[in-house]
């Protein structure tokens, strides 16, 4: 009960947190728009208020759980006594009707456990009933579980508390008695693994958010196992990693990350040094100057209409396809056409060039092939290469063998920003080539057909 005492105040002072950021933030932005920040914040305050309800509705449940194992024993006492007297009952009607007494003497097992309370048996006995009852009762608190979960999500959070069944971790193998996280697909993670996923989504974008199995991770775990300034880092990265037309800070200094709720009137000031970055130029601001021509960002639009590049929709990275497929998917998650531009599966671009499909075939051709190989094998593995690139775009498979890659040009003028992307590369004033995901080749599958053939 102690534990649950702090929980409950760990989770009071939280909420006077929020609430103090909250009142902090008021008359900042425009009023009736609502900001990321808030937004935020309100999340957290419902996760936190869920937390609540769950560590209330647990303590009721193990006081009800410790009443019934009472109540357990002491009605199974008293159902002994009554079989005892129903048998005491029986021998004197048979004693006044002059009838054997043999069949209704009373149960010597019975007479020593109503004699002997303490008698190791009986507490054996009481024990298994003890256990039956607080296993259907952690049954139905199971099942309550799946039907919340049913509603608002399909994972769910594990409260830490000790028990005396080992379980694995499915990302260290080691045996843990408190599971924090448990999903829809059956994976359960210790304390230590579901922290290091949340402090991998805040150094990297991909790993954003936290989840198994394409099962978001529920933000609420994170108030019980980051600390203070981790959670707060991982609420600034949340915002930056969820921000459409994100805004970098112009001091090449600094280059921090500019929130949506810190940008009013086309103007956006940084957190950390506090200077103004002008939002169509992604410059310096420049009060009453007219706004200087971008000429690194039109060179590179220009340089990108003369290549066929194409831009992300959505976090507008510059992206070129070398070979594959035009299905792209870019590191902020967004899918979209490499011809047109638009959300993947709303155009009727083709969904791949020849040219690219073979050139992608070549290159598997030999990695896998040897050069001294007859020209025939290479021929006929470079067919059932092809064929299967084929069917993997009429089919719209979406597994572990995509084969496509793609280059990103990121530039900070282009809106991209210059945040360490994939590589530890750090995109700098120049364009940086970042290949993201790398060719995933056919080599069991082709390794079996050329042994095949």
């Amino acid at each position: 009960m102690e534990q649950d005492q702090d929980k409950r105040m760990i989770l009071q002072l939280l909420l006077e947190d929020l609430d103090h950021l909250q009142n902090r933030q008021k008359g900042k932005q425009a009023a009736g728009k609502e900001t990321d920040l808030e937004v935020a914040i309100a999340c957290l305050r419902e996760d936190i208020r869920s937390t609540q309800i769950s560590i209330a509705d647990e303590v009721l449940t193990i006081s009800t759980s410790t009443a019934i194992a009472i109540d357990q024993k002491i009605l199974a006492s008293f159902q002994r006594q009554e079989r005892v007297a129903d048998q005491d009952r029986q021998f004197a009607l048979a004693l006044s009707n002059g009838t054997s007494t043999s069949n209704h003497i009373s149960n010597p097992s019975v007479t020593s456990k109503i004699t002997s309370p303490d008698d190791d048996d009986d507490d054996d006995d009481d024990d298994d009933a003890v256990s039956i009852v607080m296993g259907d009762l952690m049954g139905r608190m199971t099942l309550s579980d799946k039907a919340y979960n049913n509603g608002e999500g399909s994972s769910r959070v594990h409260p830490p508390r000790a028990s005396s069944v080992m379980r694995e971790c499915v990302s260290c193998f080691t045996k843990v008695n408190a599971i924090i996280f448990k999903g829809a697909c059956g994976h359960g993670f210790c304390r230590d693994c579901t922290r290091q996923m949340f402090l991998g989504a805040i150094k990297d974008e991909e790993l954003y958010p936290p989840r198994c199995c394409g099962n978001i991770i529920p933000p609420g775990v994170a108030l019980r196992i980051l600390n203070y300034e981790e959670l707060r880092n991982f609420s600034e990265r949340a915002i930056e990693w969820t921000a459409k037309d994100r805004l970098y800070c112009a001091e090449p200094t600094c280059s921090k990350f500019i929130p949506p709720f810190a940008i009013q009137h086309e103007h956006g000031t940084c957190p950390e040094c506090h200077q103004q970055t002008h939002v169509p130029c992604r410059s310096l601001a420049h009060p009453r100057v007219d706004c200087p021509m971008d000429e690194p960002l039109y060179a590179v639009l220009e340089m990108a209409d003369t290549e066929k590049w194409r831009r992300c929709f959505n976090c507008r990275t510059m992206v070129e396809l070398h070979h594959g497929c035009n299905h792209m998917t870019c590191r902020c998650g967004r899918e979209f056409c490499y011809v047109c531009g638009l959300v993947w599966k709303t155009c009727e671009c083709p969904r791949w060039h020849e040219e690219r499909l073979e050139e992608l075939a070549n290159q598997a051709v030999d990695e896998e092939v040897p050069a001294n190989v007859n020209i025939q094998v290479r021929q006929r593995a470079f067919d059932r290469i092809v064929e299967d690139l084929r069917q993997h775009e009429d089919n719209g498979v979406r597994s572990g063998t995509i084969l496509y890659r793609s280059t990103f040009l990121c530039a900070p003028v282009a809106g991209c920003g210059p945040a360490t992307v994939a590589g530890d590369t750090d995109c700098g004033s120049s364009l940086s080539l970042i290949f993201v995901p790398k060719l995933v080749s056919l080599k069991k599958r082709q390794r079996r057909r050329l042994k095949d053939s």
